[in-house]
């Protein structure tokens, strides 16, 4: 499929030109109920890039900084946050989503492969990540029938287990069945057959073979903590049986009571927002300088340790003053970021 089929009508979407932080995305039920095998990180950082972009898919390009990916999730900014979203941006890349087909002529049922991106990059001298989503896969969904399920970002950020993440998007695909079939007006249910079931949360063969111990990992733990995430969802199972065999799963949802969002991890105190202007060749300077400041004045005292720090260390190679200053600023401000955890 040619990429002019979707003309570039914003160059890039981010966080900025949208003018808000996504807070939630509307995602395609095909995708929920694909089959794919993303990390959980991976998983959130597609959804914050699905989120970026126009729904009639007019521009498949999304770009944001880990700070923008934290705040949509609801993560607290740290190193080991930072080296998964790394890690998740190459991993997005490689993997696989196999879309459901339904043939027109005879009714048959296939699965037909896609990659997520047709490009996935982290510039590490901005801090930003950009992504591109497949045009052919863009191509396939505007086909498809247009069935969406409004998912809250901060809601899988409170989620942390791949598997918790697609059974929740598997349930809130079917969330539109709420009030029938007997049921009441707050609640629905959906099966899936357990072979079924494995291929779509990429449960390999030699994963989990014995029956106990997939219900416990793959389906009982991972409901559990859907349920006491607070998310508005109440997942319960009863298991559908041919003999004495496990045939099936059926899973009885029910909206439930939110809880007040919290960021994971450390508790920090709130810090003012920063203004910075919008992303481009022209303002990368004034951006760059604009946040240095703002650091300085978050975290004076810690500024004032590193840099003090810093110029007390020998220095080889540098003859001017004003260097040594420079390059003591440079560093103590590069410890600021690596210890919060913010992306330059």
């Amino acid at each position: 499929m040619s990429d002019e089929l979707f003309p570039e009508i914003a160059e890039i979407n981010t966080p900025e030109t949208l003018g808000v932080t996504p807070r939630y995305v509307l995602q395609h039920n095909a995708i929920s109920r694909s089959i794919h095998d993303l990390s959980a990180t991976a998983k959130k950082l597609t959804a914050m890039a699905m989120a970026l972009i126009p729904a009639d898919m007019s521009s498949l390009t999304a770009s944001f900084t880990f700070a923008d990916f934290c705040k949509a999730i609801g993560y607290d900014k740290g190193g080991e946050s930072f080296k998964l979203f790394l890690s998740a941006t190459k991993e997005c890349m490689k993997n696989i989503i196999s879309i459901e087909m339904v043939s027109a002529k005879t009714g048959k049922k296939k699965w037909k492969n896609y990659t997520w991106f047709s490009s996935s990059e982290f510039d590490e001298e901005t801090g930003i990540a950009t992504m591109k989503f497949a045009p052919e896969l863009a191509a396939i969904l505007l086909e498809l029938k247009r069935v969406y399920a409004k998912i809250n970002l901060a809601d899988l950020g409170k989620l942390q287990s791949k598997y918790a993440l697609r059974i929740y998007e598997m349930a809130v695909s079917y969330s539109s069945l709420k009030g029938k079939d007997g049921n009441s007006s707050d609640e629905w249910y959906f099966e899936r057959e357990v072979q079924n079931l494995r291929k779509i949360l990429g449960v390999s063969g030699d994963i989990y073979t014995e029956t106990k111990r997939f219900r416990q990992k793959v389906v009982e733990e991972p409901i559990r903590e859907i349920n006491q995430a607070g998310i508005g969802l109440e997942i319960t199972t009863e298991s559908i049986k041919q003999g004495r065999k496990l045939a099936a799963i059926r899973f009885n949802c029910k909206a439930a009571a939110r809880t007040i969002s919290k960021r994971r991890g450390r508790k920090k105190a709130e810090k003012p927002a920063l203004e910075l202007p919008k992303i481009n060749p022209k303002t990368a300077g004034l951006r760059e300088e604009k946040e240095n400041q703002h650091l300085k004045e978050l975290y004076p005292d810690e500024f004032a340790a590193h840099y003090t720090a810093a110029l007390s260390r020998p220095r080889h190679g540098v003859v001017s003053l004003n260097l040594a200053l420079i390059a003591a600023e440079a560093e103590a401000l590069g410890m600021l970021r690596e210890f919060h955890g913010i992306v330059k």
